[in-house]
């Protein structure tokens, strides 16, 4: 049975909706691979005593998978849970993988794919685009959204080719998404900004609707 927010303490908004037509934005959080359960405790309390969200506004945290099920039942309702990574397969045989339906049977709702540190591969073999493209439309398929991340390499920056750069790591997920697909992508923006001894990254972006 998945968590429900029934279950997790309730959160408060402010403010008004973003009007029809415009987006909505979205404050995302990535933990990483850090935390206990302690430091975990410590930083919902943290969210759960903070003020309301303003009502134009969607806010999610990137949790490890081991503490996913601390932000379900913990975490303010009000605040959405995305899990950092998911598999290409279903359900079976696949040691060490887990699938998006079981995120979403959790009661995960979003799921960061496509992230740079998982591009790079961090001492095993990388992420490229057209994997990407594949998780990504397969987590929607699943019914999770996707925080699709894009983005250039400091060299890459500097030597202005940083719109070519995101330009070719989106193609693949051009050609593979339908219009309606992308209702449920964003795409990470790299405004960044670190507290919590760098145990929280919080980024904004804005909700892409379409291409």
């Amino acid at each position: 049975m998945a968590f429900t927010t029934t279950s997790r303490p309730s959160g408060s908004t402010k403010g008004s909706p973003a009007p029809e037509g415009t987006r909505q934005y979205l404050l995302g959080g990535n933990w990483k691979s850090n935390g206990t359960i302690a430091s975990c405790e410590k930083i919902i309390s943290e969210f759960n005593g903070a003020g309301p969200i303003p009502a134009n506004a969607e806010v999610v945290i990137g949790v490890p998978f081991i503490h996913i099920p601390i932000a379900l039942m913990q975490l303010r309702s009000d605040i959405e849970i995305a899990a950092q990574n998911c598999s290409l397969t279903n359900t079976g045989a696949y040691t060490g993988e887990i699938a998006p339906s079981q995120l979403k049977d959790m009661g995960v709702t979003w799921v960061i794919l496509g992230h740079s540190e998982r591009r790079e591969g961090f001492g095993m073999a990388g992420e490229d685009s057209e994997l990407v493209a594949k998780k990504t439309k397969f987590a929607l398929e699943n019914g999770l959204k996707v925080m699709l991340c894009i983005g250039e390499k400091k060299e890459e920056r500097e030597a202005g080719t940083t719109m070519d750069v995101c330009a070719e790591q989106l193609k693949p997920a051009a050609a593979l998404l339908s219009t309606e697909d992308w209702a449920n992508v964003s795409s990470e923006l790299f405004v960044c900004f670190f507290f919590f001894e760098h145990i929280l990254c919080l980024f904004v972006a804005f909700m892409i609707c379409s291409f």
